[in-house]
């Protein structure tokens, strides 16, 4: 079982858009820059490359905050009983209602298999693999398998079961930092049982190639 937990922020008369998931970012790590699982840079050199242990996102049209594993806990109950606003985009917004949920989730591979949908653009492809893509050489169910393996192996969670991945992608450009680049929507189904809100692939800390379970 994974622990997981998701911290949910309701602001009266405003909905958030994609961008403001980088935002919130920018603001919860002004306000606790000594946690480095919520910038993942352990100083001005060093970067924490392994699975985000803390995700922002949008949830059901609120910013939210995902954490796995138990040691996210006490910061997440830190920002839960100290944060009384946010500041998105130098506008601040007071918290109308805050709820901090906590869930055991299976995280592991089964023998059947299940359908999920991306709610955000997965990003799949770096530059290397771009090349690929754009030549039609390049396998993006072998890649969604790759992806979600690193997820396990970045969660100390030993998989000894080839995970299978079959799905159906349509791309999506988007910018990045001024950056354009392919992004993908779409459904699959897998043999592993994956939380809701898990991020899949690339820049997951901001939301992107979040699941859920259909």
């Amino acid at each position: 079982m994974l622990q997981s937990y998701i911290l949910s922020f309701k602001i009266e008369n405003y909905k958030p858009i994609p961008r403001d998931v980088e935002k919130l970012r920018g603001y919860i790590a002004s306000q606790f820059q000594e946690e480095v699982l919520l910038h993942n840079h352990q100083n001005d050199f060093e970067f924490r490359y392994k699975l985000p242990l803390i995700q922002y996102k949008i949830i059901n049209q609120q910013l939210a905050i995902v954490g796995y594993t138990p040691q996210v806990k006490p910061i997440l109950l830190s920002i839960f009983d100290s944060i009384q606003l946010l500041n998105i985009e130098g506008k601040q917004y007071l918290i109308k209602e805050k709820n901090l949920r906590e869930t055991n989730d299976n995280f592991a591979i089964d023998t059947k298999m299940y359908n999920y949908k991306f709610i955000t653009p997965w990003l799949a492809l770096n530059q290397e693999n771009f090349k690929l893509y754009k030549e039609e050489s390049f396998d993006l169910n072998k890649q969604l398998q790759n992806n979600i393996l690193s997820n396990f192996k970045d969660l100390g969670i030993m998989v000894n079961t080839p995970i299978i991945c079959n799905g159906k992608f349509e791309p999506k450009p988007i910018v990045l930092k001024n950056v354009k680049m392919v992004a993908f929507t779409g459904n699959f189904e897998s043999n592993v049982i994956l939380p809701n809100y898990m991020g899949i692939g690339k820049r997951k800390s901001l939301g992107f190639g979040t699941i859920i379970n259909l």
